[in-house]
């Protein structure tokens, strides 16, 4: 009979595994601050990036930050896990994907360049190219083997 104590505990330990790994290549792809602040002088919030990109904006540009004091602006802190920013006083969190994607606007160019747009041209090329038995197969794909191997 299996112990339910142990069960639970690999379970447990399978799940933070899993965690772990996912943190991680969220810690790998996604941006990362090493440290934030407000320059008065110029008006933005300025964010040190891992890797040595420095990303600013001003904070009028963000929910929450259109009538603070600059005294309320420099009382920044980033979040533990690094991918974001916090005002305390102002109770406004700030995640560094969402901030960066806002300001670039990725969601309106990026899946042209990702060739995730759809168009007529691209469904011509798919119907024209079903029509002559699809894609073709990869030499490599399970299901095919590679001849030529001697036996002795």
């Amino acid at each position: 009979m299996a112990n339910p104590v142990r069960a639970a505990k690999a379970t447990d330990e399978r799940k933070n595994t899993v965690a772990l790994r996912e943190a991680q290549e969220a810690d790998r792809v996604e941006p990362r601050a090493d440290a934030v602040s407000f320059d008065p002088r110029q008006g933005l919030v300025l964010i040190n990036l891992r890797g040595g990109w420095v990303f600013g904006f001003p904070p009028e540009q963000v929910d929450g930050l259109e009538n603070a004091t600059p005294t309320q602006i420099a009382n920044i802190r980033l979040s533990p896990s690094a991918d974001g920013i916090h005002w305390d006083d102002l109770d406004v969190d700030v995640s560094l994907t969402g901030l960066m994607a806002r300001a670039l606007h990725l969601q309106e160019w990026a899946p042209r360049i990702m060739g995730q747009i759809r168009s007529e041209a691209k469904a011509r090329a798919a119907r024209k190219n079903g029509l002559k038995g699809g894609r073709p197969r990869n030499p490599s794909s399970p299901g095919s083997r590679k001849t030529g191997a001697t036996h002795g």
